[in-house]
């Protein structure tokens, strides 16, 4: 996708080495010859016959090795109560605690000289092309069910709300993103 980058060379002909192309926000790459070419979507195999397809107008038998490099456009979303919030890369396979735990885990905080979660378990969820996914964070947190510990696919957003019940988390067009506090 957009921001991924790949290393290009060709069979036998190590001058014809790129490395570190970036696909283009509008998802296409420049190779040699073989100018903005659609990547996005294709896997690395329709890519390289892509390619070889392209610079056969102006090669023999093109051999073209296409490497992936860096994975940019794949990206898991952590709001709320999380120490870092923002985006996650989804560059490898990912469960939901590696990725809180690459957001710096959940806030802590003290009550009654105790630390506790500032997140609401019970509350929070993982949503995935706009449904609720059946995620039960009070079994994972507090009782170590790794069952519920599931693999992230890209464009998950994983909302961990405070446990005070007077704060939401504004994000969109709007003037001041994050936590707005509520008044009873």
């Amino acid at each position: 996708g957009p921001g991924d980058m790949v290393n290009i060379s060709m069979f036998g002909r190590p001058e014809m080495s790129r490395k570190e192309i970036s696909l283009k926000p509008d998802g296409r790459l420049t190779y040699l010859q073989a100018r903005d070419v659609l990547a996005a979507g294709l896997t690395v195999d329709e890519l390289r016959e892509k390619l070889n397809s392209e610079l056969g107008k102006f090669y023999n038998h093109p051999s073209v090795i296409v490497t992936p490099f860096q994975f940019q456009s794949r990206k898991v979303y952590l709001l709320g109560k999380v120490v870092k919030k923002g985006m996650v890369n989804l560059d490898r396979p990912l469960t939901l605690l590696e990725a809180i735990t690459e957001a710096g885990g959940l806030e802590t905080g003290l009550f009654q000289q105790n630390t506790v979660e500032r997140a609401d378990l019970g509350h929070s969820f993982l949503s995935r092309r706009g449904e609720r996914m059946k995620v039960d964070f009070e079994a994972l947190f507090a009782r170590g069910d790794m069952s519920q510990n599931i693999k992230l696919e890209p464009d998950d957003y994983i909302y961990f709300p405070s446990a005070n019940n007077n704060e939401v988390y504004v994000v969109g067009n709007v003037r001041s993103q994050g936590t707005q506090g509520l008044l009873a």
